[in-house]
């Protein structure tokens, strides 16, 4: 029995050690747990910002003088770009490029410090299946909106860090 609770204690202690954590969370600094946010961007990638924010414990206030932070989020530029042409002259690939544009303002500083993250995916155009290529569009779509909210919370945690670091 004792065997068991000291390999259980060790197992424990190995994964909090290596800094395993829960798919998604992205634990943010105190100094962002209470945050007014300001966005330009879509109501999808609101919507998934708010969740995520909320996910990771950060109380999003109503107004800006609340919140000891402030994140102002541009609109999300997506472009897509043609990447090569079958033989018959159509697309045969595009390339979804996404980039998000952010500005956090801490209360009591004059500064802001500018925020910018991009992703990107490749689609296959499937000339014989336009629904089906349609639908893998939107698909993208979404998962590109996914990947620039989190690569942005991330953005958000490393700021932390670093200020925890100076």
């Amino acid at each position: 029995m004792a065997i068991r609770t000291v390999v259980g204690f060790l197992l424990i202690t190995l994964l909090s050690a290596c800094g395993w954590h829960l798919r998604g969370v992205t634990p943010l600094p105190a100094e962002y747990q209470v945050l007014y946010l300001n966005s330009q961007a879509s109501n999808s990638i609101n919507q998934q910002l708010t969740l995520q924010l909320e996910f990771n414990g950060v109380l999003l206030t109503e107004r800006a003088a609340d919140a000891p932070a402030s994140l102002s989020v541009s609109a999300a530029k997506i472009e897509r770009r043609t990447l090569s042409v079958s033989s018959s002259g159509e697309v045969a690939e595009y390339e979804l490029n996404g980039q998000l544009q952010a500005t956090l303002t801490r209360s009591g500083e004059d500064s802001s410090i500018p925020l910018e993250v991009s992703a990107r995916r490749i689609l296959t155009n499937d000339v014989n299946n336009a629904t089906g290529t349609a639908t893998a569009s939107a698909q993208l779509h979404k998962e590109l909106e996914r990947e620039l909210v989190r690569k942005l919370l991330l953005r958000l945690q490393a700021l932390g860090n670093a200020g925890a670091a100076q």
